[in-house]
């Protein structure tokens, strides 16, 4: 989780924190979610691509 990432959870997480309401609460849970899964794929294409550059053809 590089440090833009590491923000955006911490700001979701007190978000949560201080909503009001339960749909509040649960948006900004789902897009904490999303954006961590969004961010290990982007990991994992990474490495897959520097996997193939490497790969014998």
């Amino acid at each position: 989780m590089d440090e833009n990432q590491r923000w955006a959870h911490e700001e979701l997480t007190r978000l949560m924190k201080n909503s009001p309401t339960y749909e509040d609460q649960a948006f900004y849970r789902a897009l904490d979610q999303l954006m961590l899964k969004q961010a290990q794929r982007l990991t994992n294409a990474a490495g897959e691509l520097d996997g193939r550059s490497w790969a014998d053809k």
